[in-house]
């Protein structure tokens, strides 16, 4: 395929760009000096509104809308059922489960898992009905990819945010789910073990880039290694994220991001 001419920038394929512009709206301004493209994910109706507002300043972005699993309501089903009516979305998401910590909505069983599930069945079948991309959250809750696996291969594609499960679990997924692409942010800058064999085993074609800003911080900067002065990520952290898969990978950092810019554009061809 034809790579956008975007390509030659950065791609941040998970980000929130309303939250971001509470806690450091000056970054802002980075990802259009930067040459990101990416997608915010929204979760609310006034994050909506806010993400769509920033990126005529700041962009342009894509935008998606999910009701995420740690507040899992159907309070913003129609707005989200509307959106994807409209052609508004450029994927549904994030959306998924999450199985982490001890709060009851949380809890496996019972009625945290079952709101949960309501509203990922609610978003997987607007997915499939609009032909959209889905952005997963998984968090301590694989289990439910497999589960979902024949109905996650008819999606047009599945982007595994901030993927850090283990390598032989994704090449299973991948097997199951072929269209699927898997994530790597600051995880992989934080040393986690998973994250950093996936983002050196898998095959390149699945391989994209996140900051998840301003969640997930990097916790050390570049050398010499010391503690960052903030305490948020931003677009500024994918030079280092492409650079340490490269490192991982033993390649380029250039082709690197030349080949995570073409599977970003692979799922979102249309890209602005």
């Amino acid at each position: 395929m034809d790579i956008p001419e975007q390509a030659s920038g950065y791609i941040d394929a998970h980000f929130h760009a309303d939250d971001l512009s509470r806690v450091a709206p000056s970054e802002l301004a980075s990802y259009r000096t930067l040459g990101v493209s990416g997608i915010a994910s929204t979760h609310d109706p006034d994050g909506w509104n806010t993400s769509l507002a920033l990126s005529a300043l700041h962009g342009p972005w894509l935008l998606s809308f999910g009701i995420h699993p740690q507040a899992a309501t159907m309070e913003h089903a129609g707005f989200l059922a509307d959106l994807a009516a409209q052609g508004a979305l450029a994927a549904i998401g994030e959306c998924g489960f999450d199985f982490y910590g001890d709060r009851p909505e949380c809890s496996r069983g019972g009625d945290g898992e079952n709101a949960q599930r309501q509203a990922f069945e609610f978003q997987l079948e607007l997915t499939v009905r609009y032909k959209l991309p889905l952005i997963l959250h998984m968090r301590r809750a694989n289990d439910q990819l497999f589960r979902y696996a024949k109905r996650l291969a008819k999606l047009p594609a599945v982007i595994l945010h901030s993927w850090n499960g283990p390598a032989n679990e994704a090449r299973s997924l991948l097997s199951r789910v072929p269209r699927a692409k898997f994530s790597f942010g600051t995880s992989i800058l934080n040393g986690n073990r998973k994250a950093m064999e996936c983002a050196a085993t898998l095959p390149l074609g699945c391989i994209v880039s996140e900051t998840d800003a301003p969640y997930q911080s990097p916790r050390v900067s570049a050398e010499p290694y010391a503690p960052l002065a903030r305490s948020y990520s931003t677009f500024a952290d994918l030079a280092r994220i492409v650079q340490s898969i490269a490192a991982l990978r033993e390649s380029d950092a250039h082709a690197i991001a030349i080949a995570v810019a073409s599977n970003f554009f692979e799922v979102f061809p249309h890209v602005i």
